[in-house]
């Protein structure tokens, strides 16, 4: 090929063509070949000798393309995009001579270009490079594959390497470098290829904020060892980023040549370990010289070696110390043999804790130490001594017994507490067994206490019970035990009663009369006079006994029979109030059981009109024992109310009522039926019974508008806006509501003319006497006459005579339920009995 030849690799067209006419004006002697990619470049370069190649890259390609391998030896510049400057620095390790970067309009570069490639076929004449003829290709080929196969081997070692490292070039540049460096360093890899200087290189690294203010290279302990921004050939320094929190070592070796090889290796862990190590010693010297113990350690035989921290409380100085022996120094609550024993633990090597050593200080006062040691061991195995430290327990030990006296005795009175009286009662029983006369025990407990505390406050309540513990010490023997059992509650052991039962029984009534009668009269409470009383339940106890908790539980449940009996009184435990006890606990159990095995149904009692007949009815729970059969709602409803059951139990009352609904509204004679449904208080007011109430209606599939809730009026106790709210936001829905038992309750007729109510029901305790007392006559009628007024349905409940009926009738009720109409029955015979009626 006569002439310059160029090779002009391009996809873009219009591109190449406009750098052939810039050469043909520029470069008339060049030849230029277009290829219109690398692809395509690969057979032109393979059968003919091209004086230089130029390969323009589309923006979009991010890999070499492997037509630059064949590149090799010839002179080759790349024309890139900004952004694809990294490709340029990878090119660059496999030969690349030059790269322009491609301008924003796409020709302004052209004449920059034109002027590289000159440069660089001239710098490759100059340097003797002539072109590759085919008859050179093998020979070239061959060469080629080695020098990749060195360059693979060399690139392999450098990114194994787990240091950074560098190279320079006589004139200060850096040629190699792996990419460890620029993960430490954390720099661009388009800054390492533009082949920057150190100086450069740190300025980059300083502007971009890698150092703080004054940074520099420091020796190993962090001394300053270069000034700032000059970088020296030191053997061994540390480089310190501030951005990372990295420490970096360096190591800088000069080549002959005048280059450098600069290596670095994150010793940051290094550094942080021997900082903490340094800090750690710094912590303990500064702690013991700090802290009220002491440090110390003797030698194998036993003497003292050293001694740190507060020493003031031994009133020994130190020089009488070190050199000599635990027991030379001697304490006043150790023996020889305590000694020897001492020393064969450390003769053992078995490390000791809480040592205590009774000593005279010089002054001689008295004071006790505390020791602790473990034994220290070299690597050989052999005993080198004991470390451990030492503190001052004088204080603790003068308090040991005040602290005892807290354990057995009330703070506030001073009387034995809860644990020496049982302590006590344990030997009393044990006492009566042997001797064969019974004891007592008193629990007693203060008639309304809370209210003084609420009232008056906690110290005023606590001067009542200093003044009623005195007062109980003097209504007893010195052999008996007032005890404080805890906040309003005292309790009296007596011992040494009759061994008649009878006899002892009123030995212990007179006591508590006596106990009464004391407590009862009024108090001082600074200003104010106080009168309190107190419920007094008595168990006895004698050879039949059975423990002390369940002696203490018979009086408990004695103290609580007289509080129900209307306080200010006593009672003895008796077994069938234990019985009662024992039964409720079972009934609890077992209606738990029946809720999850579905035990209970209900009941539906006829509501009629004054004709008879049937409006609808009130649904009534009831609970089908497995072996009790039937169970009253009086019996458990009471207990479910205490133990939260009421919740669950409501719950299943409201879906059955609902489902029984939807059953109703399937036949013609029973849709209309209405259904009544008790909800207790405690249930309404849970904070999502709204929300559990509309799924119940959604989820069933029932009417609203044929479902009335039933509440009574100790509702409107507390929080009647949110109870009214929850009301009106139910009956928008269609639900009704019905004021259940009125007239026996506490609501105000100014809630009640609020109250989204349909009706109110008679209680039947009005209803049963109407017609023999002209009270109960009279409430009827009042109750009738607002109800018209406030434009309310009335039910009267309890109807059992015709006489009751027409009275009620007379005087304006309209629907009524009770007995005469029909008892609670199961659906299917309500449906059966009414039936015939309809």
């Amino acid at each position: 090929m006569s002439g310059t030849g160029v090779l002009w690799v391009d996809s873009d067209t219009q591109h190449a063509a406009l750098a052939r006419r810039l050469i043909a004006v520029n470069h008339p002697d060049w030849r230029v070949v277009n290829s219109p990619g690398p692809e395509a470049a690969m057979a032109p370069l393979a059968s003919q000798a091209w004086d230089a190649v130029v390969l323009c890259l589309k923006p979009s390609v991010q890999e070499l393309p492997d037509v630059l391998e064949l590149c090799a030896g010839r002179p080759v510049l790349m024309c890139i995009d900004v952004q694809q400057e990294a490709l340029a620095a990878r090119a660059f390790r496999c030969g690349l001579g030059d790269y322009v970067l491609r301008d924003a309009d796409g020709t302004a570069h052209l004449g920059e270009l034109l002027h590289r490639l000159a440069a660089l076929m001239k710098t490759a004449s100059v340097q003797g490079q002539q072109p590759v003829r085919m008859v050179d290709a093998r020979i070239w080929q061959d060469a080629l594959a080695l020098l990749q196969e060195q360059r693979s081997a060399l690139q392999a070692t450098l990114g194994s390497m787990s240091q950074g490292i560098f190279k320079t070039g006589p004139d200060g540049r850096i040629t190699v470098y792996n990419q460890r460096v620029l993960e430490l360093l954390n720099l661009p890899e388009s800054l390492m290829a533009a082949r920057p200087t150190m100086a450069e290189l740190t300025r980059v690294q300083a502007e971009r904020g890698d150092f703080g203010e004054g940074y520099s290279l420091v020796d190993r302990r962090g001394h300053e060892y270069v000034a700032r921004g000059a970088v020296a050939p030191a053997p061994e320094l540390y480089w310190r980023s501030t951005r990372e929190g990295h420490t970096l070592e360096v190591r800088t070796t000069t080549l002959p040549d005048g280059s450098l090889v600069r290596t670095f290796t994150d010793v940051s862990d290094y550094v942080r370990v021997e900082n903490e190590l340094r800090e750690s010693e710094m912590r303990f010297r500064s702690l013991s010289d700090l802290s009220s113990d002491w440090y110390w350690e003797h030698d194998a035989e036993g003497r003292f070696v050293q001694l740190a921290g507060d020493l003031s409380v031994n009133g020994l100085p130190l020089a009488d110390v070190l050199g000599h022996t635990r027991w030379e120094l001697g304490a006043l609550n150790m023996t020889d043999a305590d000694w020897a024993a001492h020393r064969a633990v450390l003769q053992a090597r078995q490390p000791f804790r809480d040592l205590e050593l009774h000593r005279h200080r010089p002054d001689g006062t008295m004071h006790w130490i505390s020791v602790s040691g473990v034994p220290v061991i070299d690597a050989q195995g052999t005993l080198r001594g004991y470390r451990g430290v030492g503190r001052d327990i004088t204080e603790r030990k003068a308090v040991a017994s005040q602290i005892e006296r807290l354990a057995f005795y009330d703070v506030l009175t001073g009387l034995p507490n809860r644990r020496m009286l049982v302590d006590r009662l344990q030997r009393a029983m044990a006492a009566v067994g042997r001797s064969g006369a019974q004891g007592a025990l008193l629990f007693i407990d203060l008639d309304n206490f809370k209210d003084l505390n609420d009232t008056l406050g906690h110290d005023t309540g606590d001067q009542l019970l200093l003044q009623v513990a005195q007062r109980l010490t003097t209504c007893v023997r010195d052999a008996d035990t007032v005890s404080r059992f805890g906040g309003d509650e005292f309790v009296v052991l007596l011992e040494g009663l009759s061994a008649d039962g009878p006899h002892a029984s009123a030995e212990a009534a007179l006591v508590a009369s006596h106990i009464a009668a004391t407590l009862g009269t009024p108090y001082a409470l600074g200003e104010t006079s106080h009168h309190s009383t107190p419920s007094i339940g008595i168990a006895l106890f004698g050879q039949q006994t059975g423990s002390v908790d369940e002696l203490l539980k018979h009086a408990d449940l004695a103290m609580y029979q007289a509080k129900a009996a209307g306080r200010n009184t006593q009672r003895f435990f008796d077994p069938d109030m234990q019985a009662a006890v024992s039964n409720r606990s079972a009934l609890e159990a077992d209606l738990r059981r029946g809720l999850q095995e579905r035990e209970l149904v209900l009941y539906y009692q006829p509501v009629v009109d004054g004709k008879g007949r049937l409006m609808g009815a009130e649904a009534l729970v009831r609970w089908k024992h497995p072996r009790r059969g039937l169970v009253s709602p009086a019996e458990f409803i009471p207990l479910a109310e205490q133990t939260g059951l009421i919740l669950p139990i409501g719950q299943w009352v409201l879906e059955a009522a609902c489902a029984q609904l939807v059953a109703w509204s399937r036949h013609s004679l029973t849709r209309q039926f209405f259904l009544s449904v008790n909800v207790s208080v405690r249930q309404f007011r849970q904070p999502d019974f709204v929300e559990q109430m509309l799924g119940i209606l959604h989820k069933s599939g029932a009417n609203p508008e044929r479902l009335k809730l039933e509440l009574t009026e100790s509702l409107l106790l507390t929080d009647v806006e949110d109870v009214i709210s929850r009301m009106e936001y139910l009956r928008r829905y269609g639900v009704g509501f019905s004021l259940d038992d009125f007239g026996t309750g506490y609501s105000s007729l100014s809630y009640l003319k609020r109250l989204p109510l349909d009706q109110i029901k008679i209680d039947q305790g009005f209803v049963r006497d109407l017609q023999t007392d002209p009270n109960d006559a009279a409430i009827v009628r009042t109750i009738l006459a607002l109800a018209h007024s406030m434009d309310l349905t009335v039910v009267a409940e309890g109807v059992e005579t015709t006489g009751q009926l027409e009275f009620l009738q007379r005087h304006g009720c309209q629907a009524f339920q009770g007995f005469l109409f029909g008892r609670p029955m199961p659906a299917e015979v309500l449906e059966r009995a009414l039936r015939p009626a309809l």
